[in-house]
């Protein structure tokens, strides 16, 4: 696997993780964390999405960003 395949798949996953934990405290503690949708508390599938659909788009966000900063710095010169 590559260095910037790596790189894409830990920024992926830990983004994806901390939507993750973050529903797990919203369902432990409801006062810790406050996950709302449309402006309303969400509740039930609405909690468990949110986070984590965004927890998705900004882990290809950022993995991608991720990813070619490491695929620029690990290239090797033809020179």
């Amino acid at each position: 696997m590559s260095p910037a395949r790596r790189a894409f798949r830990i920024a992926f996953l830990i983004c994806v993780g901390l939507g993750v934990i973050a529903w797990l405290v919203n369902l432990v503690a409801p006062g810790a964390v406050t996950i709302t949708y449309n402006g309303a508390p969400a509740t039930g599938w609405a909690a468990f999405l949110v986070p984590v659909v965004l927890g998705v788009v900004f882990g290809l966000i950022l993995g991608l960003i991720v990813a070619g900063v490491t695929a620029l710095v690990t290239r090797s010169s033809k020179a």
